[in-house]
């Protein structure tokens, strides 16, 4: 038996799709599963064991002769639409053309009813995805005829990234005895409401300085939040590390596996500490809580607001958020 999954982006939605892995072995025994990607998204797959070979989207003539059993399209991008119907295959789960226009298979309408090619149209397609309280990967594992028990994401650091990791925790005099948490709340340029405040920012790091004993606050971002991350630190009357925002996506993994508690905005750094088994308090607007599944682990805090839930970019009715709730919540996680 051979299986290919497609899934290119986005970064999180890769990490987290990780999770369909032991459910296909455990289904189809012995059975081969390749994986096509971006080439950004290939070191999230490197070191997973249930991998056989990983394909980058960018050399897609390199799959397009080889057959497989089972094809698995989880993208609703015409690339990744018409990498899956040009292949042959005895079955495809998923997204893939039929004249040119990019549709879905009726078995995977559970996940794609909700999304941009929703052939139910974009307003039913919103309000399903308000309603929805299963979870990703439940909602996975039924698309692919799976039996699921919280089957978790997969990855893997080699190495390499552990030892970037531990160069920077000497550096920075991070000991067992302290308390590293992570404190990711931006996100990136498009969701301008999934993020909390540079002032409110500030604000948590000071009240986990203060009330935490060997709290180390670390304040991670990318690119997109450098000057966002030189204000916070500006701000904030308090210590914090500063992970830098020009790290490599592997390096950036190295160093949330650093963390005891991270908390997040509902982005990569989300999926990062959900598949690396960290304690994750997490907050949503925009975009659903319901979705996410934190296997235990972790908190989820939404803002109070109309447009929970909107998948608006930038909502009409900005969250309210209460900085105490947040540290009520890193504390809570510590003690488990």
């Amino acid at each position: 038996m051979k299986i290919l999954i497609i899934k290119l982006g986005a970064l999180g939605d890769v990490i987290r799709t990780t999770a369909v892995l032991p459910g296909l072995k455990e289904k189809y025994g012995g059975c081969r599963i390749d994986w096509a990607t971006k080439k950004g998204s290939a070191g999230f797959l490197k070191n997973n064991g249930l991998i056989g070979k990983i394909y980058l989207i960018e050399d897609a003539e390199k799959l397009r002769h080889k057959k497989y059993d089972i094809l698995i399209s989880l993208d609703d991008d015409y690339e990744a639409c018409e990498l899956a119907s040009s292949m042959p295959s005895k079955k495809i789960i998923g997204s893939c053309l039929k004249n040119g226009k990019r549709m879905y298979t009726d078995n995977s309408s559970p996940w794609f009813d909700m999304g941009l090619i929703s052939r139910l149209g974009k307003r039913k397609a919103d309000l399903l995805k308000a309603k929805n309280k299963k979870t990703y990967p439940e909602i996975m594992y039924r698309i692919l005829g799976l039996k699921y028990l919280k089957q978790e994401p997969m990855l893997a650091l080699g190495r390499k990234e552990l030892d970037f990791g531990g160069r920077f925790a000497k550096k920075h005099g991070i000991r067992k005895s302290d308390f590293a948490i992570g404190i990711n709340t931006g996100a990136g340029g498009r969701w301008e409401d999934k993020k909390l405040s540079i002032e409110k920012t500030a604000e948590l790091i000071d009240k986990l300085n203060m009330q935490i004993k060997n709290a180390r606050p670390i304040l991670f971002g990318g690119p997109e939040e450098m000057e966002r991350n030189k204000k916070i630190k500006k701000l904030a009357g308090t210590g914090v590390i500063d992970a830098g925002c020009s790290n490599s996506l592997m390096e950036f993994v190295s160093l949330v596996n650093l963390c005891d508690v991270l908390v997040t905005s509902d982005s990569l750094a989300l999926h990062i500490g959900v598949a690396l088994k960290k304690k994750v308090a997490a907050f949503f607007y925009p975009t659903s809580s319901a979705e996410i599944e934190l296997y235990g682990r972790g908190i989820k805090i939404m803002g109070k607001g109309k447009d929970y839930c909107s998948y608006k970019p930038k909502c009409d009715y900005p969250p309210e958020w209460d900085v105490d709730e947040f540290v009520k919540a890193v504390k809570k996680l510590i003690k488990k």
